[in-house]
């Protein structure tokens, strides 16, 4: 398999999947059809700043991120979990926006894994 990424790091769903291609093709397609309704969930609710569901969106995607290798995301998600209450809402505002845009990175990544191996 040939992995030109920029954003995820396939080793983690590599080894989750046994480097069976069939499932590695399956989560790729996840990866693909949940993460951009996520995405205009977060947005929704980042712009009735709702942190409540911002935080749960968040938690959800948390274990796809790391199978997919997101490490840029890592710190940023935990930081939104633990203080998605007391953070001023500009931060919150702001890291989110981060994430949205990584996401959209890595979506690219995946779409492209998808177009090479499969």
């Amino acid at each position: 398999m040939h992995w030109n990424t920029k954003i995820i790091n396939p080793q983690d769903l590599i080894n989750i999947a046994r480097g069976d291609h069939k499932i590695i093709y399956k989560y790729l397609i996840q990866f693909q059809e949940l993460i951009p309704q996520r995405i205009h969930s977060l947005k929704a609710h980042l712009k009735a700043e709702d942190r409540k569901q911002v935080r749960q969106l968040l938690h959800q995607m948390s274990p796809q991120i790391q199978f997919f290798g997101i490490n840029d995301l890592v710190n940023p998600i935990r930081r939104l979990e633990l203080e998605y209450e007391t953070m001023p809402i500009e931060e919150l505002c702001t890291l989110v926006e981060t994430v949205i845009i990584k996401l959209n990175l890595a979506l690219k990544d995946v779409h492209l894994a998808i177009n090479e191996n499969f």
